[in-house]
């Protein structure tokens, strides 16, 4: 028989239960010895959790959990989520601290209950954990009600039945990248609106209307530029932001921002300028600032970036605007000095002559388009057009040297078109006139015979023009394309030729420069054929009714080129 062996004991093992009495935390390990401080100052037997050796399992691990990480945690513990958090908590929360140690999260968080509140049952009640980025939750936590982002997590804390005894919340503050990002967003858009503006009535309007949708920024704006009219600060949401006073209380000095407190709240103005002028009203920012925002350096950094962005555009906008006047004053004295040299052609007996000048609409395009009609010697009547290279004032006095040349040339020598463009191409070189220029010379004549008939020629020659367009008494149009040698001003010895059309009893002739149809995109010869087409059918009108109808079908509103434009009729008999 073998030995009996004595039976094994029994060893129960009991976990402790709820409400049990455990020794108490000793040394809150983790916490800084301010923190630690506070804790061991405050008496845990008055508050709903309990004095800490009654503490259970569950809140003793998760609070050596919290006070063991350098992440911003707080556990929200019981039916008033009673607070227990670490030392990167406790600056999170500000002036909250060390009131908020151990209190009811709906007396610390009052301002923002409404909208934690209800997460924080719902993951007491068994929703599940929550998570939120760069979530809004204002707090009053600097003495005032501060626009603050978290993102955070609401997990719940369990014991080991699985039961949900309170909620840890992991926090980090992200109000700084938010505002940030916010305000580099706000200036990269008004620094795309100002690149495009041009007068400062855009700039000021297309501004405000960005800027008055940054409520949180700037509750109230205004740019104040004295010769425009003010207008009624309305903000895009809708709502009406508080009131900007007209003037600071006090005088600004220099350009840095200047502070100071309304009724309505603070305000700051901002000279728009880089170079004051004493006694001289300055454009100005003027800025409502939110009460919900501290007014810090980086608050400071964004309005002096606003306010730069608008002064650099404002600067641009004069140094446009004193350009323009400039140009205009260019313009102006360049089509005074054109419209002194054309004068009125003369029309002899039974020849009718219309022309018109219109200068370019870019005020910077001033040009050396010219027509001229005017009798030779022997009384031939000689028409000339042409088109010096060039938009600027140069252009126009080289146009009037040249055809005062022409003129002279013409005059002196009775000679025929061609052989007035080839004297003055070597006229050109010898005085050194160093421009080039397309024109047209014709000349009306008449021979005993012809005169007899009531029939006229024209002789004309073409250096480099565009081609007159003929228009016969039945309305048939035909270009007088022959010929068209050199341009004046490249060779001193040309060989250019003279060529015939007959001219019977109210045939029509138009001389034009290239302003007149030339169009970006649209070949020449296109352009030419068109206006030859247009012509046809027109013979009815009589010269200056057809100078009308051309510029009306073909002058542009925005025409980057000169426009000289002349018609001959030769009447019967």
């Amino acid at each position: 028989m073998g030995v009996a062996r004595p039976a094994s004991p029994t060893i129960v093992v009991r976990w402790p239960v709820r409400g049990a009495m455990f020794p108490p935390v000793k040394g809150w390990e983790g916490a800084s010895p301010a923190l630690r401080a506070r804790y061991e100052a405050i008496d845990w037997a008055t508050t709903s959790l309990g004095a800490t050796a009654s503490w259970t399992p569950a809140l003793r691990a998760a609070t050596r959990t919290v006070l063991d990480t350098q992440f911003p945690a707080v556990l929200l513990w019981g039916p008033d989520f009673h607070m227990v958090y670490n030392d990167a908590y406790a600056e999170l929360i500000g002036e909250k601290h060390p009131a908020a140690l151990g209190a009811a999260a709906s007396e610390v968080f009052a301002e923002a209950w409404d909208h934690i509140g209800p997460l924080l049952e719902g993951v007491r009640s068994g929703g599940g954990a929550c998570f939120y980025e760069d979530e809004l939750v204002p707090l009053d936590r600097h003495g005032f009600l501060e626009e603050c982002y978290f993102t955070f997590s609401y997990s719940p804390v369990r014991n080991e039945e699985r039961e949900i005894e309170g909620v840890l919340d992991i926090a980090s503050e992200t109000t700084a990248k938010v505002i940030g990002q916010r305000r580099a967003e706000a200036l990269s858009r008004l620094s795309d609106v100002l690149a495009t503006v041009e007068t400062k009535q855009d700039l000021r309007r297309l501004s405000l209307y960005l800027l008055r949708d940054l409520v949180r920024d700037l509750p109230a704006v205004d740019i104040r530029i004295p010769e425009l009219p003010e207008e009624a600060p309305i903000a895009h949401s809708g709502s009406t932001p508080p009131a900007l006073p007209s003037a600071p209380g006090t005088p600004m000095s220099g350009t840095s921002l200047f502070v100071e407190e309304t009724p309505g709240g603070r305000v700051v103005w901002q000279p728009l300028t880089s170079f004051p002028r004493p006694g001289r009203p300055l454009p100005t920012l003027v800025c409502g600032i939110s009460d919900q925002l501290p007014f810090d350096k980086d608050y400071r950094t964004f309005l002096r970036l606003v306010a730069a962005s608008l002064t650099q555009a404002l600067t641009r906008i004069d140094l446009l605007e004193a350009e323009r006047d400039v140009a205009a004053a260019q313009r102006q004295m360049s089509v005074a000095l054109q419209q002194a040299l054309l004068t009125p052609p003369m029309e002899p007996d039974h020849l009718q002559i219309a022309v018109r000048y219109t200068p370019a609409t870019d005020v910077a395009q001033i040009g050396g388009d010219w027509h001229d009609a005017f009798q030779q010697p022997d009384g031939a009547l000689v028409l000339s057009i042409g088109d010096v290279a060039g938009h600027d004032l140069e252009a126009a006095a080289a146009m009037a040297q040249l055809r005062n040349l022409a003129r002279g040339i013409a005059v002196a020598t009775d000679q025929s078109p061609a052989r007035i463009l080839e004297h003055l191409d070597r006229t050109m070189e010898i005085l050194r006139v160093e421009t080039m220029a397309t024109a047209v010379f014709a000349r009306v004549e008449q021979t005993p015979e012809q005169k007899a008939a009531g029939l006229r020629s024209l002789r004309w020659s073409r250096a480099g023009h565009l081609p007159p367009v003929l228009l016969r008494p039945d309305g048939t149009a035909e270009l007088l394309d022959e010929g068209g040698e050199t341009i004046l001003g490249v060779y001193r010895d040309v060989a250019r030729t003279d060529l015939t059309v007959e001219l019977a009893p109210e045939t029509t002739v138009v001389f034009y420069t290239d302003g007149l149809i030339e169009r970006r995109g649209i070949p020449l010869d296109i352009s030419i054929e068109y206006l030859r087409s247009e012509i046809s059918g027109l013979q009815h009108l009589d010269p200056e009714a057809l100078c009308d109808h051309l510029l009306a079908h073909f002058a542009a509103h925005d025409q980057d080129d000169d426009i000289a434009l002349m018609v001959l009729r030769a009447r019967t008999e």
